[in-house]
């Protein structure tokens, strides 16, 4: 797939690919259901689309970061059950 440009990405596309984005786009006061483009959307915000959309990527992966880990292996009960 490849990447759109600010002008083809509207404000819904990102808050439905990233679950964090909702937050982030709510404490810029941008309704996360908005079809507006996000250049236009982040500069009514007073901020650059990239400054946007790097504010999304690290609450996602701090978001990432905290999440609890995966077992990769079952137990013994486990097999045997």
């Amino acid at each position: 797939m490849q990447p759109k440009n600010y002008e083809e990405q509207t404000i819904n596309d990102v808050a439905g690919r990233v679950p964090e984005a909702r937050h982030v786009l709510r404490s810029y006061h941008i309704s996360a259901s908005n079809t507006m483009p996000l250049d236009i959307a982040a500069a009514e915000a007073s901020v650059t689309p990239d400054e946007l959309l790097a504010v999304v990527e690290y609450r996602a992966r701090r978001r990432a970061r905290q999440a609890p880990a995966v077992r990769e292996y079952a137990t013994e009960e486990e097999l045997v059950a």
